[in-house]
């Protein structure tokens, strides 16, 4: 598997937003999303946009009148680079390790231990 770059918290945000709209957007576009959450303004996306597309992160078709910008990796291909990079630094490299962690920790309530139980068995074939 390729490794993808991990992004910065801000570029990630840009991702995000430009992953979960399903089509092109405009920095406007982005911006006004954004906007309450980071307050962001359309010059600092703008910026942040221009990254992204100087590492391969996204692309801006400049063919109309707007410039509209699309993700050039999947979502779930980002999110299983870091999963595999979570699992690699936080757990020795061991899945079961971080399943463990998971399940000792507070906060797990009885239907999130039924769902997970549930995905174990699905995946072993209900053994």
């Amino acid at each position: 598997m390729k490794t993808i770059e991990r992004l910065p918290e801000s570029e990630l945000e840009i991702m995000l937003t430009l992953w979960h709209a399903g089509e092109p957007l405009t920095a406007g576009e982005i911006a006004k999303e954004l906007a309450e959450s980071h307050g962001w303004k359309t010059g600092t996306v703008h910026v942040l946009l221009e990254r992204l597309g100087e590492r391969g992160f996204v692309t801006c078709d400049k063919s109309g009148y707007k410039h509209l910008f699309s993700p050039t990796i999947k979502e779930s291909d980002y999110r299983k680079g870091e999963e595999h990079t979570i699992i690699r630094r936080f757990f020795g490299g061991s899945a079961k390790n971080m399943i463990a962690s998971l399940l000792n920790a507070d906060g797990l309530s009885d239907e999130d231990l039924e769902e997970l139980s549930a995905m174990l068995k699905k995946k072993t074939g209900g053994k």
